[in-house]
């Protein structure tokens, strides 16, 4: 317990110097290059990935089924399930596999078969993980491994209230054994913003103290195929939180709540667009596609 709160001190301390310039995002996030309404059936998507320039999958809360959507007119192409009705929450492309996570961290190992169209479950296991709601998958094609992003922070020490953490397994290791990616500290990003002049979300206390309002609770995770950056989605905050591999911040930024009022899924397309999506949260549910600047 100490060790790990001296950690995470050491990060505070580190991430209050002076950071370097940043670069920016490489994409204007208040101007998408193109809106698509999804259908009702879509209302609570979850999650995304790439399937090739002009598509993407994803699964929504509600049913074990894949819908592939297109990124140049937003029609459903295909739906294809691949079990009976589930909580559905992370979904990632591995080469020709898919991989797709059940909050409980359940995940099913699914591979595409043409003729007649259907998913074959080639695996099912449990993430060995101490977190209860997990939320993300994405592939990362600098290790080769799926990358997993909880939601919930894992209960019992104090410390850990400010920890996020990122998973990974190797897709060809049987034995499915989970390792920490990277480990996260709420109040270094916080830190590293104010440094680097980026704005931060504040709320209002009831004794009237101004505070961050910064929950990073993780939806999704993405990698950027040519930075190799963490891209990770908080959808409670609103929030899009870019990092390099050694936690260092790249970008904070919070996403328009007209647009994407809950953004859950993330993902690029081959030639580095970034794609994301929102549940319909009193609207239509939406996918944002956004060209690199």
């Amino acid at each position: 317990m100490f060790a790990r709160a001296a950690i995470l001190i050491a990060l505070v301390a580190l991430s209050a110097r002076p950071a370097p310039e940043m670069a920016g995002l490489p994409y204007d996030l208040r101007r998408p290059d193109a809106v698509f309404t999804l259908p009702a059936e879509l209302t609570e998507i979850s999650a995304l990935t790439d399937v090739d320039e002009r598509t993407v999958a994803c699964v929504q809360d509600e049913a074990a089924t894949l819908y592939f959507v297109s990124v140049t007119d937003g029609s459903v192409l295909s739906t294809v399930p691949f079990s009976g009705p589930a909580d559905m929450e992370g979904l990632t492309r591995v080469n020709g596999d898919y991989f797709a996570l059940r909050s409980d961290g359940l995940v099913h190992h699914l591979r595409m078969r043409a003729r007649p169209a259907a998913l074959d479950v080639l695996d099912t296991f449990r993430l060995d993980v101490d977190n209860r709601n997990i939320e993300g998958l994405g592939f990362d094609p600098v290790t080769g491994n799926v990358l997993v992003s909880p939601k919930d922070f894992v209960k019992g020490d104090k410390e850990l209230r400010d920890e996020r953490l990122l998973y990974a397994f190797d897709p060809r290791d049987a034995t499915h054994k989970v390792r920490v990616a990277l480990r996260l500290s709420v109040a270094a990003v916080v830190a590293q913003a104010r440094a680097a002049g980026i704005a931060v979300p504040e709320r209002t206390t009831p004794n009237g103290r101004v505070v961050p309002a910064v929950k990073l609770r993780l939806s999704s995770v993405a990698v950027h195929p040519a930075t190799g950056h963490y891209y990770l989605l908080s959808a409670v905050d609103r929030l899009l939180l870019v990092v390099d591999r050694s936690a260092r911040l790249v970008a904070l930024e919070q996403l328009d709540a007209g647009l994407l009022p809950k953004p859950e899924g993330i993902t690029f397309l081959p030639n580095g667009d970034l794609v994301l999506s929102s549940e319909g949260k009193g609207s239509a549910p939406v996918i944002a596609r956004y060209r690199s600047r």
